[in-house]
């Protein structure tokens, strides 16, 4: 998962039409946002996203690079900040050449907001993982903790799709 923050090579097959978020938005619906992962010297964030509640995806994981960034921003409220998962109910995105915008609104109560040059979603597949993601309200937390894809997971690439006027990695 690092490497591809990070922006090492990897090879994966273009995502077909039906399933690029980039064109269809609603995709991200029902995926849960587990991490934001900034790499503030190399102008990265990663948003980790859980899959295994999401029937329209063919992987466990997901990882929404956006590179270039300006802004990121996580906004919930305060009785919110319980250990979970964010789902997400609704997402847009906007792209012209050289900026790329993509807003999330979560539940419980939460929004995320990153402004950048270009993004790449990755589909990932990894292996680690149980078939049902961990249950936040009863599981402990070490088997929440765990029991989700963090920076270190191995991981598949499965595919790729890229936003407008993104490079290649």
């Amino acid at each position: 998962m690092n490497d591809v923050l990070s922006g090492v090579p990897f090879a994966a097959p273009e995502l077909p039409d039906a399933e690029n978020p980039f064109l269809h938005t609603e995709l991200f619906v029902h995926a849960q946002v587990t991490r934001i992962l900034v790499d503030v010297m190399a102008g990265t964030v990663g948003i980790l996203l859980e899959l295994r509640h999401v029937d329209h995806l063919p992987a466990n994981t997901a990882l929404l690079r956006v590179t270039g960034v300006a802004q990121q921003n996580w906004i919930c409220t305060a009785t919110a900040n319980e250990f979970t998962a964010w789902s997400i109910t609704g997402a847009t995105m906007h792209q012209r050449p050289g900026e790329f915008q993509f807003v999330a609104q979560c539940l419980p109560a939460g929004a995320l907001r990153v402004v950048g040059s270009a993004a790449e979603f990755v589909l990932l597949e990894a292996a680690t993982l149980a078939t049902a993601p961990p249950d936040y309200l009863n599981d402990p937390r070490e088997l929440i903790r765990f029991g989700v894809a963090d920076g270190n997971t191995e991981c598949e690439a499965v595919g790729v799709a890229r936003s407008a006027q993104t490079e290649r990695v």
